[in-house]
């Protein structure tokens, strides 16, 4: 899979982020632009390179202040994180897999697993996504977000807005948002497609502003 980021450190003549990720998995697509944060995409097995490019661009319209790039190594699931019995993954492990892939690594650079498989969570019947918050690793998944989905341009416009607002969501949480209680809000949780199917990819004015103010922080305390 390629050498570990953990050589990388922050600013101040140490490597930048697109530099950590090109050493660890390689990029597909990088944008040149002026940014404060660095989102990877890390595809956990074979994920349509298509979704992964349209995920790209929509993360970067809706996270302020963000560069998306697509690894372009895939992590395959780890065998061990498969539940035979349910037939899905266990999100923590896929997690887990993404910090032993990518190892330590700059606050400014968050890993989002694409995964087109299912998985639960301890005490859940399964997970969109998940997120590691302090450590600035999440993870969506693609399995469920394909119910009731019809073939044709609809069907796959559904899909890929579904699959963005998780995104979305999931990367939220590595920058400091918890659930809100607003209905459309991107950071509202979602237990069925219904449910994210109602909502919005957008945050809404209250979330945005706390993220706002999370961003400005961090930039500030960078100096």
């Amino acid at each position: 899979m390629g050498g570990r980021a953990d050589q990388a450190g922050g600013r101040g003549g140490e490597a930048e982020p697109l530099a950590v990720l090109a050493r660890a998995v390689g990029v597909r697509r990088t944008v040149a632009k002026a940014s404060w944060l660095t989102v990877v995409l890390q595809p956990v097995g074979h994920v349509d390179p298509g979704l992964l490019d349209l995920l790209s661009r929509g993360v970067e319209l809706k996270v302020p202040g963000s560069s998306c790039v697509v690894a372009a190594r895939e992590l395959p699931p780890p065998a061990w994180a498969y539940d035979s019995w349910r037939r899905q993954y266990l999100s923590p492990a896929i997690l887990r897999a993404l910090r032993d892939l990518y190892g330590p690594k700059p606050h400014d650079l968050k890993v989002l697993g694409v995964a087109d498989l299912d998985a639960y969570a301890p005490g859940l019947n399964f997970v969109f996504g998940e997120a590691e918050p302090a450590e600035g690793y999440a993870a969506i998944y693609l399995a469920r977000l394909k119910l009731d989905v019809h073939g044709g341009t609809v069907g796959r416009r559904v899909f890929t807005e579904r699959c963005l607002k998780e995104a979305v969501h999931e990367l939220g949480h590595t920058l400091g948002l918890g659930h809100c209680s607003n209905p459309v809000c991107v950071m509202r949780f979602s237990n069925s497609v219904v449910e994210v199917d109602y909502k919005t990819s957008d945050f809404c004015k209250p979330c945005r502003s706390r993220l706002l103010a999370s961003l400005s922080a961090a930039v500030e305390a960078e100096g």
